[in-house]
């Protein structure tokens, strides 16, 4: 096999006790991925599919993920500051979008499992789109995955722009999960107060009024309309019908659900990040998940055909819980 892929550290991966998953760059276009079971069968019939360049891992305990998505030198230098010291000796440091970061630990055994606990978001204001905030995520509430090993991003002529990277090559291909450093979730939310802190004091930084510190739950929403437009990772643009059918149409052939972008949410920051994933259901219609806001978006229910809230296990279906 060429070793140009990453493909051959599935079995490793594996070996170590993480979860790999077949990305494309950083998002994984299998279907029922929250869920789908990964042994070491798997694992060697995935290095043997060439359609997969790149590899994530899904966040299942004990694993925990330390995410520092600050897009600026000084504020990351500065947050590595009041980061314990355990974190930066031990744990495992992935790079993929310079200057950000994330560090790959573990939540201590007995702590109570958590999906996502974050701090604040900030911005510098004005038209820009750039987002800063630190999260975790403790393999609780709902599925995740990081890109970990292969291409980050390509542009459109397929050139790779970025790959992935471990610090002083130690990484879960080399490192058993049970070597690395454990937190509790104590440990994890002074964390998180203390950057939040930080950022509250950054000359220039804005906080985003509508986000709050603390854990993320998984919510449903109801607030897609007929007059909206969705645009995809690619550009295109969809109007509320084609998404309709779109969506339809990829579950009759049993294809990969759609990932559109946060666009239609009015999030300032969102980029062109195929953030959400669209799924439909006979019974319950259209849904999105957002996989940064951990929301679930339906239809606005109309007058004569309330929708019923309570009703939501098809979720568990098609999500793995969310």
């Amino acid at each position: 096999m060429p070793r140009d892929t990453v493909r051959h550290l599935f079995p490793q991966l594996v070996a170590n006790g993480y979860v790999p998953l077949p990305n494309v760059d950083k998002v994984c276009k299998l279907p029922r991925w929250p869920t789908v079971v990964v042994d070491e069968r798997q694992a060697r019939l995935w290095t043997r599919q060439s359609r997969w360049p790149a590899i994530g891992l899904r966040v299942e305990a004990p694993l925990l993920v330390l995410d520092l998505d600050l897009p600026d030198p000084d504020i990351a230098e500065a947050m590595r500051d009041i980061i314990p010291d355990v974190v930066f000796e031990r744990a495992l440091e992935r790079l993929g979008s310079p200057p950000k970061t994330a560090f790959f630990l573990r939540l201590r055994k007995g702590e109570q499992l958590f999906h996502e606990l974050h701090t604040r978001r900030y911005t510098f204001g004005g038209a820009s789109k750039v987002a800063f905030a630190v999260q975790a995520f403790g393999g609780g509430g709902g599925a995740r995955q990081f890109g970990a090993f292969g291409p980050h991003s390509h542009d459109e002529d397929g050139t790779v722009l970025k790959h992935y990277s471990w610090v002083a090559g130690f990484s879960p291909a080399t490192t058993p999960i049970w070597e690395l450093p454990e937190l509790t979730r104590a440990e994890v939310l002074a964390v998180l107060d203390a950057a939040d802190a930080l950022l509250a004091r950054w000359p220039g930084l804005i906080v985003d009024i509508s986000t709050r510190a603390g854990e993320a739950h998984q919510t449903q929403v109801f607030d897609l309309t007929e007059e909206m437009v969705f645009v995809d990772g690619a550009g295109d643009q969809y109007s509320f019908d084609e998404l309709v059918q779109e969506a339809k149409d990829r579950r009759k052939l049993n294809q990969p659900e759609l990932r559109i972008t946060g666009s239609f949410t009015n999030d300032p920051t969102s980029s062109g990040s195929p953030r959400c994933k669209v799924f439909w259901s006979r019974n319950k219609g259209l849904s999105i998940v957002d996989y940064k806001t951990g929301k679930t978006h339906h239809k606005v229910p109309s007058e004569d055909t309330p929708f019923d809230p309570a009703s939501l296990a098809f979720l568990k279906k098609f999500h793995g819980g969310r």
